[in-house]
């Protein structure tokens, strides 16, 4: 898809969110913000070991958390979620799902501003160190000259699939080393590192499931698996159990939320692009399905947060979302 066509399906959006945030005042909400990658500079997203599109060098972090702080929202932690959220304020959880090692690149940035993450861990890349698939993807195919149009396309239609059928379907085609990481951007923490980690103060640790499971494409018995096999190694190695999940490319079920909770996970992060508005009823499981707002890199970050800000609706995303069904999907 043309990036700037995206560009210009969004100025609506962002012209009426400027607007709505001069005259009125924002609602008060939980906002969810989920990262991915981080670069230390803007050298290492042109090497093409990530997506560089899914993102953001340590700058344009502290940047995001300075924004946000300007505007009198308070960071917060998951416990802060369960205990009871004042409905007359504002709040953001910041998470990072997969289990990056670049993400100990943020640890000066929150200790500088006592902010908390929570970094959901996919545990079998961390066991078996291996790269996450879709890097392996986007890189084999951006060596052969394929665009990111084309590799999107492919990536999509692999989501289908479970993990194990995707990585063979990699391996098929660019062999069991393609998984071996090349340097400590695409890497996995290791064990040690992770356990250290965790011990941070600002660090809040969640479950992301062993194998980053789209639980959509798995049955009753294996979405338990998925989740309780990455809890017990999360608490054999941390001693921490974990009481959030983000669900794997933000897609859920009737069954995920209710083995979840069966599992003792009180918070759910889902895909769900939106606000959660004040106050969030606990009664209606709407805590095991918390909206999010998925960051990566964009050359307009700073204006699309008053998009994440402001009460109006979203039209880019709908567009976006139908573009992608219409041409990406097929």
């Amino acid at each position: 898809m043309n990036k700037g066509f995206l560009t210009l399906i969004k100025l609506p959006d962002l012209l009426l969110s400027h607007v709505y945030l001069r005259f009125f005042h924002e609602k008060n909400a939980l906002i969810v913000f989920t990262f991915h990658i981080i670069f230390r500079n803007d050298d290492e997203t042109s090497l093409n070991l990530v997506n560089p599109q899914l993102g953001i060098t340590v700058d344009q972090f502290s940047q995001f958390l300075e924004y946000f702080l300007n505007y009198d929202y308070s960071f917060i932690t998951p416990n802060d979620v369960i205990k009871g959220l004042n409905p007359k304020k504002k709040y953001i959880m910041v998470t990072f799902d997969d289990g990056y090692f670049n993400n100990i690149h943020i640890l000066p940035v929150l200790k500088k501003y006592k902010i908390p993450a929570i970094f959901f861990i996919s545990t079998n890349n961390i066991i078996k160190n291996k790269c996450f698939w879709w890097d392996v993807l986007y890189r084999q195919r951006i060596k052969t000259g394929l665009s990111i149009r084309e590799i999107r396309h492919e990536g999509s239609q692999l989501k289908a699939k479970k993990n194990q059928e995707i990585e063979q379907y990699l391996m098929t085609r660019f062999g069991e080393k393609a998984f071996h990481p090349i340097s400590d951007i695409d890497r996995p923490f290791t064990p040690i590192e992770l356990k250290t980690f965790s011990r941070e103060k600002y660090v809040f640790i969640g479950n992301h499931t062993s194998d980053h499971a789209i639980l959509t494409n798995y049955n009753l018995d294996e979405i338990k698996s998925q989740m309780s096999d990455a809890q017990n190694y999360i608490y054999d190695i941390t001693g921490i159990s974990p009481i959030i999940i983000s669900f794997p490319d933000g897609k859920y079920s009737d069954d995920a939320i209710n083995v979840s909770k069966e599992l003792g996970f009180q918070l759910g992060v889902t895909g769900d692009y939106k606000k959660n508005y004040l106050p969030i009823n606990g009664d209606k499981n709407n805590y095991m399905r918390l909206g999010r707002f998925d960051m990566g890199r964009s050359n307009e970050i700073l204006q699309l947060y008053a998009l994440f800000r402001s009460d109006t609706p979203l039209i880019y995303k709908q567009i976006d979302n139908f573009l992608k069904k219409r041409f990406v999907n097929k």
